[in-house]
């Protein structure tokens, strides 16, 4: 599923939900921050996972034909035969792509996984404000306000950042 078609689908659900609770806004408000804070791990997952796995195809490939180069340039003994070898071989890792989607897959497992398992908390509260009706989602809904006013405050604006650099 794309984050597209995921838009797509959950834009509708809000749309209803919003209908269901016209009148009660603190509940309306919790859907909304809900879908949009899970809408914000799964495209910083895409993101992480696809610039991991740019990273890692990159470094992989670099190490991967210097090894295949120095195997190619190193003759232990002089025969014409043994080089022909050598070079039909070195060509013919050279032509193939599959370690590369390998790398790819990889990457973009390893960056997605990793930044889906640190946003799980947000998607915990997430998933709590979406599906209860009662105070409880109200209460996820507040927690993900304050979470995200302090990411902006913080992170954005730098207000009680300690690391900020004086220029």
């Amino acid at each position: 599923m794309t984050v597209i078609s995921a838009i797509k689908t959950i834009i509708p659900k809000v749309g209803r939900a919003a209908k269901r609770f016209s009148g009660k806004p603190l509940a309306v408000t919790s859907k909304v921050l809900g879908a949009a804070t899970i809408a914000s791990v799964l495209y910083d997952s895409h993101i992480n996972g696809k610039e991991k796995a740019y990273s890692l195809e990159r470094n992989n490939m670099a190490d991967r034909y210097q090894s295949q180069y120095e195997q190619y340039m190193s003759m232990d003994k002089a025969s014409a035969t043994t080089a022909a070898l050598k070079k039909w071989w070195f060509d013919s890792l050279q032509s193939t792509n599959i370690p590369n989607i390998i790398d790819k897959i990889k990457g973009y497992a390893g960056g997605f996984g990793s930044t889906t398992l640190s946003g799980i908390g947000k998607i915990g509260l997430s998933a709590v404000a979406l599906k209860s009706k009662g105070k409880l989602g109200k209460i996820a809904g507040v927690a993900l306000l304050i979470d995200g006013l302090k990411n902006i405050l913080h992170d954005v604006m730098g207000i009680g950042n300690t690391n900020k650099k004086k220029y």
